[in-house]
């Protein structure tokens, strides 16, 4: 059970961040209408997300967690939403950088190297290291392929 302004939720541990959601929400009173007038969020995402059909990412968590007055630590654990958070910077980094491909790139890079992780033995600040590690590995390459592209269009227009 978690206490909530002047309320009590009762989640069963597994609770995902959309059964938090409906709880949280129905517990306060408000509708999902209300909800999305006070978030930002369309009403239609909200509904995805209580009925576990998508899952909200981190721009969404913090506005949820200020339209109902909880701190995002209500919904995702805050190293997890550390880290989903750097996640979104760092792909936003790279769109910007390298377009909507290098995006996805980096997206499946992200996704791949977390799977590595699935019941392994690094602690979490290892982890934390080794996707550093990876992300910068990855811009590093990134470069040389945007240099060695620069130099084929270089040399073609020297012909």
């Amino acid at each position: 059970m978690k206490a909530v302004k002047n309320t009590t939720v009762s989640l069963p541990p597994d609770a995902t961040i959309g059964d938090k959601v409906h709880a949280l929400r129905t517990s306060l009173g408000i509708s999902m209408t209300e909800l999305a007038r006070r978030s930002g969020i369309s009403s239609r995402s909200i509904s995805y997300y209580e009925n576990n059909e998508r899952v909200p990412g981190v721009d969404a968590v913090k506005r949820l967690s200020a339209a109902m007055e909880v701190t995002t630590s209500f919904f995702i654990d805050n190293n997890e939403f550390t880290r989903q958070e750097n996640r979104g910077e760092f792909v936003a980094r790279i769109k910007a950088e390298y377009g909507s491909k290098g995006a996805a790139q980096a997206k499946r890079l992200l996704d791949d190297t977390t799977a590595l992780f699935a019941g392994g033995q690094l602690t979490e600040e290892e982890q934390n290291d080794f996707m550093d590690e990876m992300q910068e590995l990855f811009v590093i390459a990134k470069k040389k392929a945007k240099a060695k592209r620069a130099g084929k269009s270089a040399k073609k227009i020297g012909e």
